[in-house]
């Protein structure tokens, strides 16, 4: 910022121009800035939003990727309790043959 021992004025006028010059010039950047400010709080909503679509849609899909996981667990260890008996069943039945 200007310090007030650097600005030597000839006339009250010449110093009140200065002032309302600075004036000017900060209120503009300050305006700038607020413009700036907005636009990027809109723009980081809008993309919040997106984001929270695109969460809910992933979530939504892990979670059918997580039903489908079980379903296909408990299929599993169906066949594999079938298999376990088919297996039996078999010894069995060769045990059975050998005797005859």
């Amino acid at each position: 910022m200007d310090n007030l021992e650097d600005n030597l004025f000839n006339s009250v006028e010449e110093e009140i121009s200065h002032w309302k010059s600075m004036a000017a010039k900060y209120k503009k950047c300050s305006e700038e800035t607020q413009q700036e400010l907005q636009e990027f709080q809109e723009a980081s909503h809008e993309y919040e939003v997106e984001l929270e679509a695109q969460l809910q849609q992933i979530e939504g899909r892990n979670r059918d990727l997580l039903s489908e996981n079980n379903r296909l667990r408990m299929e599993l260890d169906a066949i594999k309790h079938h298999s376990f008996i088919v297996f039996s069943l078999k010894k069995e039945l060769e045990c059975s043959e050998s005797l005859l």
